[in-house]
């Protein structure tokens, strides 16, 4: 197959016609040599996160607030979520932008514009929120919250204190009892819990109740011997450690 030089291409100089082909030969082994094998193009990509998105649509009464409510919402930068503007258009908002927002998930902006009638009735039938702003600071304030809302929460997790069980007891009404001594803090009914068993986590779920001498007590402390019966098991196992903790959710930021 021939092939064509082009500009700024190296070429060579050779005293005769076979060493012409050894160094033709060698520029095929090179090249051969330094191509890069990929297999499939799109696994290059696989560890890429992708975003959540917010899909947007702007309606303004003037060119001049969309472009200028556009450059600030496209400025907005997280690593985990963003905004996707889908439409920016002028005029009053109408029943295909209702439809479109229904069908892409998307919020609807209205930018010192307000809906038509018929699309007024579209968006409390298919429960379409239309958000209407006349600063532009207020809408990407929004805008803002919106995506906050995308982000997962932060989860604080306080230990309040761990029990070892000594035994384990069957009782008619409550199944299986955990007999145990709480080793540090305080063990609380209603409080999150989990089973470490040899260092492993076999269990994460609720305190169901706990018992005093055949009586239900809110909490126990360092030192005191109880029963405790958790939400949806019974596995268990002497010299089991029962950890008593509270997780609470932290709404994050962008």
């Amino acid at each position: 197959m021939n092939s064509s030089a082009y500009a700024g291409a190296d070429f060579s100089v050779t005293q005769n016609e076979e060493d012409a082909k050894k160094l033709v030969e060698l520029k095929k082994i090179d090249s051969s040599s330094n191509k890069l094998s990929v297999k499939d193009k799109t696994t290059l990509f696989d560890n890429v996160k992708n975003k959540n998105e917010l899909n947007i649509i702007i309606k303004s009464d003037v060119q001049g607030s969309s472009e200028a409510l556009k450059t600030a919402i496209n400025k907005i930068e997280h690593q985990e979520v963003q905004a996707n503007i889908i439409l920016a258009d002028i005029g009053m908002i109408n029943e295909t932008d209702v439809s479109l927002a229904k069908a892409s998930n998307a919020v609807l902006i209205g930018f010192n514009v307000k809906p038509n009638r018929e699309a007024k009735k579209l968006a409390e039938s298919q429960n379409i929120e239309i958000k209407y702003f006349n600063i532009i600071y207020e809408a990407l304030d929004y805008v803002e919250n919106s995506l906050s809302g995308l982000l997962e929460p932060d989860v604080k997790e306080t230990v309040l204190g761990s029990a070892e069980i000594q035994k384990i007891f069957k009782v008619s009404n409550a199944g299986k009892i955990a007999g145990s001594k709480v080793l540090n803090g305080e063990i609380k009914s209603k409080s999150k819990a989990r089973v470490i068993r040899d260092g492993t986590v076999v269990y994460t779920g609720e305190i169901l109740s706990i018992y005093r001498e055949k009586n239900q007590v809110k909490e126990v402390g360092t030192g005191q011997e109880c029963g405790i019966s958790l939400r949806d098991f019974i596995d268990f196992k002497e010299k089991d450690v029962i950890e008593s903790f509270l997780s609470e959710e932290i709404r994050r930021t962008i």
